[in-house]
Formats: C-alpha cells, structure tokens, sequence
C-alpha cells in the first residue's frame, strides 16, 4: 500500500495548472472559473513583456498580449449569452495554432509577422476592382505582402468538434435561432467553453515557456 506522506509528495509534482483544471471539472461554479483565470492572467503579466530581438520574440509577445484579453474578457462573460464564450473559444484555438506555428522555426514567425501585409493586399485588390478607372491612385503596398496566408484550422478531432461547437453559436444558424433556450441560455454551453478556455489558456502559455512550478 502507498502511504498517505508518499501520495502527498506525488501531488504536488503536478503542475498547477493541471490541478486547476481538474478541480474546476469537478466542482464547477463561475467564481472558481473567474479566480482561476485569474491565476492564469497573472503569470502572462509577468511572462509577457515585449521584446524586439527576434520575430519570435516578438510574435511571442503579442499572442500573449492578445491571449490576456481574451481570458479578461472570459471572465466578465461567463454568465451571459454562451456565444460570448464560444467567441472567446474560437480565438484561442486559432491563437494555440499561431503559438505552435511561430514556435517551429524563425522564419515560421517571419511568415506569421508578415501576415497582416498579405491581409492588406488582399483587401486593396479587392478595392482596386470596385473603384472607378479616374479614382486617385491607392497609397503602395507594405513590404512583403506577397504570397499567401497561412490556413488556420483545428487540430485533432477533439479540437475540431470544439471548433464546430462555438461555430454553431457564433454564426446565426438555424441551431441558434430555432432553439434559442437551449442554445444561447443554456449554461452547461458555458461550462463546456469555461473548462476548454482554462486549459487553451495555459496550454498557450507552456508553449512558449517552460514555468517552474513550486509548493
């Protein structure tokens, strides 16, 4: 039998992270859930300071910063309309595929950094064919906004159900409409997205570093 004095020692090698997650699984409110990204919103003001030394450095900073926003805003919405949380959730999938992305390699953030150049491209040229011929010419384009964007998409089949799930609640589907209460105002939605947003939360985070966890 393993004694109680060895069980605890075993406890406290787990992260902390995933003792949050476990027990806000297992006893579930909003406060828990807002206390928790609490913890998870301090530690990204200590990690994410900017720093201009490298594309990856600096694609690490600003996913961070935008990470934070997103659990600031998790929290004032977990007890409203669950397609607030689904918003949230969508965010987070595509910014672990962005955090994974950047992590790979510097020229993967180079390409990541240089993205929004590729939307503005994107968006002139589509302008260029509504203007007239006697328009005033449209001001140059940013360096290094050839090429194309990369595809953002779920990974797994987990994440992808996950994905499909706040899609639903985002757009104005028939699911939505049609069934409103169960949809829109039902909280285990919000539960379900609330637990997801904890783990994204943190799961982003360990991308980028290595956190030493301590008693």
């Amino acid at each position: 039998m393993v004694s109680s004095e060895i069980m605890a020692d075993k406890e406290l090698e787990i992260p902390y992270h995933v003792m949050a997650i476990s027990e806000l699984a297992k006893d579930y409110s909003a406060a828990a859930f807002q206390v928790e990204i609490g913890q998870c919103r301090e530690v990204i003001a200590k990690l994410a300071g900017e720093d201009n030394r490298s594309d990856q450095q600096r694609a690490r900073y600003r996913i961070l910063r935008y990470l934070d926003l997103q659990l600031a805003r998790s929290v004032s919405w977990v007890d409203k309309e669950a397609d607030l949380m689904a918003w949230v959730m969508r965010n987070l999938i595509e910014l672990k595929f962005w955090a994974k992305f950047v992590s790979e390699s510097e020229e993967k953030a180079t390409q990541f950094v240089n993205e929004s150049n590729i939307d503005l491209r994107e968006v002139s040229e589509r302008l260029k064919r509504l203007m007239p011929d006697d328009a005033e010419t449209m001001p140059p384009l940013p360096p290094n906004s050839d090429g194309k964007r990369v595809e953002v998409r779920p990974s797994g089949d987990q994440e992808e159900l996950t994905w499909k799930m706040a899609s639903k609640l985002i757009h104005p589907s028939s699911h939505v409409i049609n069934g409103f209460e169960n949809t829109m105002n039902d909280p285990p939605n919000n539960q379900f997205f609330a637990l997801q947003i904890l783990m994204y939360g943190w799961g982003i985070i360990t991308i980028f570093h290595d956190i030493i966890w301590t008693a």
